[in-house]
């Protein structure tokens, strides 16, 4: 049983993914908003024009939910747009513009950033390469964004100088890792933007805390065939919050369930055994970690089981039934919520041992569904095009369940976040 959103093929042509901007306190700071229409296209991360177009007038509904999440949203503009009337349809109280000036050919662009500057917009400027030789340009800009993955460590440091002294604030993308977040942190970047976040933070020596491993248990119960609901409710009994934020879950909008559910017997009575299990393990993952990091890696599996388990209807082929699919990408951030390698994470867990061995790295059938995720996440847009092809998935329809998945995961995390806070209120 899911939460029902509609989305039609005409609203969701474009993929359309948010990618958190985190401070030097691992606090979410922004999103950054990417958008793409054509999948065989290059592997750059720039917005093309079509998806721009797009995201400014069929999209402009889904940017206004991504706006009530946060205070600024990056939003990249091609160059050929920079002085298109679609660019004043984003609201410059919240968007700030990314524009690239490598990848321009225009000789007026000091005349184009001054006008928008002086029409309220904030800028921000990306460099692939150094930044060093657009000096001009700084003081149309409010923030500098350079690239971890084309510049080489020495490189990144002497730009970072050079901006020492202007009035910039400086972020750095493609943080690929903890160990570059940590030495980026050191050089003086205020703002970190990456993979390395849904990577494991592994601190030698540190155990999992109590309510974790409680959690952990619960999990493998909920994944035994067995298992009855008075079990479950046996469990669930010793961690109210838990509770509260799974009858959240069964209660949110959507849902169609007619009435009220107050209790866990009650979810199960109308439910059933089936779909209360799963309701109950999103629950589960998504108290796994209450840090700003956490809720992002929470939102991001569940998005991550709803598209699989959507798109694995789609396929051609699909190696797992759905609900295992959705199962797949519910856990594939489980190391990076919990802090542990899965390796430590999934033996004792009864699942699939192809959803196992997928998860603990191992090459198999699963592999592809999971790198697809990875490209998705890293904006690699011509590869996730690849892999769609691969499984005969048309973009488009990827792209209407990739939404559906993003909406679904939004209103689920909304739902159980705010039986957290009546919990605690109560």
């Amino acid at each position: 049983m899911e939460i029902t959103d509609s989305v039609s093929d005409e609203s969701s042509s474009c993929f359309l993914s948010r990618h958190p901007v985190f401070d030097k306190s691992k606090k979410v700071v922004a999103y950054e908003v990417a958008a793409r229409s054509c999948l065989t296209a290059s592997n750059s991360a720039h917005v093309d024009v079509d998806a721009f177009s797009w995201m400014v007038s069929d999209g402009a509904s889904e940017l206004q939910i991504l706006l009530e999440e946060s205070d600024r949203l990056l939003v990249s503009v091609p160059d050929i747009m920079l002085d298109a009337p679609e660019v004043h349809l984003l609201p410059m109280d919240f968007c700030q513009l990314v524009v690239s000036p490598e990848q321009t050919e225009r000789e007026n662009l000091e005349e184009v950033l001054s006008f928008l500057n002086e029409f309220g917009y904030r800028i921000a400027l990306r460099f692939d390469e150094s930044c060093q030789g657009y000096a001009p340009l700084m003081r149309f800009a409010d923030t500098v964004i350079l690239d971890l993955e084309c510049l080489k460590p020495m490189e990144l440091a002497k730009d970072r100088k050079f901006l020492k002294n202007m009035n910039v604030s400086c972020m750095v993308d493609n943080v690929n890792s903890w160990e570059a977040f940590a030495g980026c942190r050191a050089l003086g970047f205020d703002s970190f933007q990456g993979a390395f976040f849904g990577r494991p933070e592994i601190v030698k020596g540190r155990k999992l805390e109590a309510n974790q491993l409680t959690r952990v248990e619960l999990m493998g119960k909920l994944l035994e065939e067995e298992t009855t609901y008075k079990d479950m409710a046996a469990t669930l009994a010793k961690d109210v919050l838990l509770s509260y934020r799974l009858l959240r879950y069964v209660n949110a909008p959507g849902m169609g369930l007619g009435r009220t559910v107050d209790s866990i017997e009650h979810a199960v009575a109308i439910m059933g055994d089936t779909a209360f299990k799963r309701w109950a393990m999103m629950a589960l993952v998504a108290s796994l970690d209450a840090s700003a990091k956490g809720e992002e890696l929470a939102y991001l599996s569940l998005q991550r089981g709803s598209f699989l388990e959507k798109l694995s209807q789609r396929a051609a082929s699909s190696p797992l039934p759905p609900k295992s699919m959705f199962l797949l990408g519910l856990f594939s951030l489980l190391d990076a919520m919990m802090g542990q390698p899965m390796s430590e994470l999934t033996p004792t867990m009864p699942m699939d041992p192809r959803i196992k061995a997928a998860l603990c790295g191992e090459t198999n059938s699963l592999s592809p569904w999971l790198e697809l995720l990875k490209c998705m996440d890293q904006n690699r847009w011509c590869d996730v095009g690849i892999l769609l092809s691969g499984k005969k998935v048309s973009h488009f329809a990827a792209a209407k369940d990739y939404l559906a998945a993003s909406r679904w995961a939004r209103a689920c995390f909304k739902a159980g976040k705010e039986g957290i806070v009546q919990a605690a209120v109560e």
